[in-house]
């Protein structure tokens, strides 16, 4: 079962109150994975789901990406400003 560390960012930082999370999956575990689990266990993840971008240590990578052990996964939302 991989253990993850899981980076927060901005809006989702602010909201779940943490800049770090751990994360434990199933084997053969995907990002789209990730996200479901966290969606279910943070209110803020899910609200953002449809818009998240996931970067596997330090590479933008697609939410089929199969994830392992000590895997950094940042979570990455859209960003604007003027």
């Amino acid at each position: 079962m991989p253990t993850l560390r899981v980076l927060l960012f901005d809006v989702l930082r602010r909201q779940v109150g943490e800049s770090d999370l751990h994360a434990d999956l199933p084997d053969g575990a995907t990002g789209a994975d990730l996200l479901d689990q966290l969606a279910a266990e943070h209110a803020a993840v899910a609200e953002h789901r449809p818009v998240v971008r996931l970067a596997v240590n330090r590479q933008y990578a697609p939410l089929a990406t199969v994830l392992a052990e000590g895997d950094e996964v940042a979570l990455i939302t859209p960003v604007s400003g003027g």
